[in-house]
């Protein structure tokens, strides 16, 4: 029996931190096997984590050794090159370079090849830069098909129940400790309620899709019949 195709996400510097900051990266192991998911990265995010002043040397002993396990990757011709298969064209790290050089005249170099991937690969970026995400849209660049937010992530989690609510509440507990980015819902609120009331992004369903309703709307994931594994 075939496989179901590979489905890339693309992450940023910002939803990435959170994620080690909360020690999730269970969540890059439970999306490949259960959904088919590859979690990516590309050169210049990783660049970013390693140099950032306040969190760098704390998240780079669990970024080492993900990146070691094969947990995520860094993005590679190789990678394309498989992916190619699914795509009506072709995509070569260039491309993504090159379209992430032009959206980094407006925002930051990682957030620029991030969506730059995103929109390449048509598939889902995960990003925390609201402020990004409108910059690009006023400019009248093209995004992702979806953005996630961390919290997307840690909700699907919860909502799917690979944790419990103990586990989620120390995970909103130890980002607001770090002074950390959360959705206005989560920020009085226990993790149980302000999920519900966040809106979560990321769902499962009978098939692979995003809505047509925009880079805000939800992306729906199949589970990965073990048969097929």
């Amino acid at each position: 029996m075939d496989s179901a195709p590979e489905i890339p996400f693309i992450f940023d510097s910002d939803a990435l931190i959170q994620i080690l900051l909360a020690g999730q990266q269970q969540i890059f192991s439970i999306l490949i096997s259960d959904f088919g998911v590859r979690s990516f990265l590309m050169n210049e995010v990783d660049t970013e984590i390693r140099s950032n002043r306040k969190f760098g040397s704390l998240v780079k002993p669990k970024l080492d050794k993900a990146l070691k396990g094969q947990a995520i990757k860094l993005l590679a011709a190789a990678d394309l090159d498989r992916m190619s298969s699914e795509l009506s064209n072709a995509i070569s790290l260039s491309d993504i370079r090159e379209l992430g050089m032009d959206y980094g005249l407006d925002v930051g170099i990682g957030e620029a090849h991030t969506h730059a991937a995103g929109v390449l690969l048509n598939c889902p970026t995960v990003s925390n830069d609201w402020n990004a995400i409108r910059t690009l849209q006023t400019k009248g660049k093209e995004l992702p098909p979806t953005v996630l937010r961390s919290f997307d992530l840690f909700g699907f989690m919860f909502l799917e129940n690979y944790v419990g609510s103990h586990e989620s509440e120390g995970i909103l507990k130890e980002l607001k400790t770090q002074g950390e980015w959360m959705p206005p819902s989560l920020r009085n609120s226990s993790f149980e309620v302000g999920i519900r009331e966040m809106g979560c992004r990321l769902s499962t369903s009978l098939g692979v899709s995003a809505s047509a309703a925009g880079w805000s709307a939800p992306f729906f994931l199949k589970r990965v019949d073990p048969k097929s594994r």
